[in-house]
């Protein structure tokens, strides 16, 4: 199996050094969201991941 393609994509990710969270900008619920597991703030900041792939959008051949 080969690597996927990684590309740099907007993230938020927790202030907090011991919480791990992140989510990509793309699916944040907010302008400036809280951190889903410890409720606390978050900042941008860029992660290198593969390309999300929108499968409803997709037409079946």
């Amino acid at each position: 199996m080969s690597k996927p393609d990684l590309s740099p994509v907007p993230i938020w990710r927790c202030k907090d050094k011991e919480c791990k969270a992140w989510m990509r900008e793309e699916l944040a619920t907010s302008p400036s969201p809280e951190c889903p597991l410890c409720k606390g703030g978050m900042v941008k900041s860029i992660k290198h991941l593969p390309k999300l792939v929108n499968k409803k959008s997709r037409k079946k051949s």
